[in-house]
C-alpha cells in the first residue's frame, strides 16, 4: 500500500509545490495560539515544535491533495465551501449611507414595523387562592368595577400579581407571552376607558382597564438604524455569495446523470 501511494504521489509530483515557507507572521500566529491556550508564551523548544508540527501538517496536506485524497471527503468539501462563502461575505459589506438604508427600509417595511401596544391596569383573582369562591368573588368585583374608574386600588379588590398591576406600552406579543394567547386576543379587542372582564388566563381571572392603545407603524430610520444596517449587510452578503457562486458555476460544464434505478427503467421502457 505504501509503495502504491508513493507511486501515485510521484505521478502528481509535477503539480505539487516543493517549497514550504513558514513566514514570520505564521510563526507569530503559532506563538499567539499557544499563549491563548496555556496563558504563557512558548519556550524556544516549544515554538520549534510548533513550527515542525505546522510543517508536518503542510507536507501531508499537500501530498494528500496531490494524491487526490481530499476529493471524496465530505468534511473537507464542506469546510472549503464554508471558507469560500466567508470569502464572499468579507468582500461584500461596505459601509452603507443613509440613502441606502432608507431605501432598504422602504423596500422591507414588514421586517421593522412595530406592533400595536397597550397600556392597561388589571384586578387579579387568583385561581389558587380562590379555588372555591372565584366565580362568586368575580361577580361581586364586576359589580364594584362597573361604577369605578382607573384609579381604583387593584390590590385592595384583588390578589397580588407577580408581574404587577399596571403594564405600560406593552406589545401584543409580550401580552401573549405573559398571559397567554386567549387573554391577549380578548384584551386586544376591548374598548378603552372602562373596566371589562373577567378575562381568564392561566393564573386566574382578570378585570382589565385599557387607558391607551397605540397603533404599530414603521419607526423612523434614526430609531432603528442598527437593526436596518444589520439586515442590509446580511442581504448584501447573501447577494454577493449568490453572485460569486453564479460566476464560478459558469466555469464548469454540469452533467447530472440519472440514478441507476431510473436509468434502468428508461431502458426497459
Amino acid at each position: 500500500m505504501l509503495f502504491g501511494l508513493y507511486g501515485l504521489v510521484g505521478k502528481q509530483s509535477a503539480e505539487a509545490p516543493e517549497k514550504i515557507v513558514v513566514s514570520a507572521s505564521r510563526i507569530a500566529n503559532l506563538g499567539d495560539g499557544f499563549a491563548r491556550t496555556w496563558r504563557r508564551p512558548p519556550s524556544e523548544q516549544e515554538l520549534q515544535d510548533l513550527i515542525e508540527d505546522y510543517i508536518r501538517d503542510e507536507v501531508f496536506y499537500r501530498e494528500g491533495r496531490a494524491a487526490g485524497l481530499d476529493r471524496d471527503d465530505a468534511v473537507i468539501r464542506r469546510r472549503v465551501r464554508q471558507k469560500m462563502e466567508f470569502l464572499a461575505e468579507d468582500m461584500s459589506v461596505p459601509e452603507p449611507n443613509d440613502e441606502q438604508l432608507a431605501a432598504y427600509l422602504a423596500s422591507n417595511p414588514e421586517r421593522f414595523r412595530a406592533e400595536d401596544s397597550l397600556t392597561f391596569r388589571h384586578v387579579f383573582l387568583s385561581a389558587t387562592r380562590r379555588q372555591n369562591t372565584i366565580d362568586s368573588d368575580s361577580k361581586q368585583i364586576a359589580s364594584i368595577l362597573a361604577r369605578a374608574d382607573a384609579a381604583v386600588d387593584a390590590t385592595a379588590l384583588g390578589d397580588p400579581f407577580l408581574l404587577g398591576e399596571e403594564f405600560r406600552g406593552v406589545s401584543a406579543t409580550k401580552v401573549m407571552n405573559q398571559f397567554g394567547e386567549r387573554f391577549a386576543k380578548r384584551i386586544l379587542a376591548m374598548e378603552e376607558g372602562r373596566w371589562q372582564g373577567p378575562v381568564a388566563s392561566g393564573f386566574g381571572q382578570h378585570f382589565v382597564f385599557i387607558s391607551e392603545r397605540v397603533s404599530g407603524g414603521l419607526p423612523p430610520l434614526d430609531d432603528i438604524r442598527a437593526a436596518v444596517r444589520r439586515e442590509w449587510a446580511n442581504a448584501r452578503r447573501l447577494e454577493a455569495e449568490h453572485k460569486l457562486y453564479a460566476s464560478l458555476r459558469e466555469r464548469y460544464e454540469i452533467v447530472v446523470e440519472a440514478p441507476r434505478e431510473k436509468a434502468a427503467e428508461a431502458v426497459s421502457r
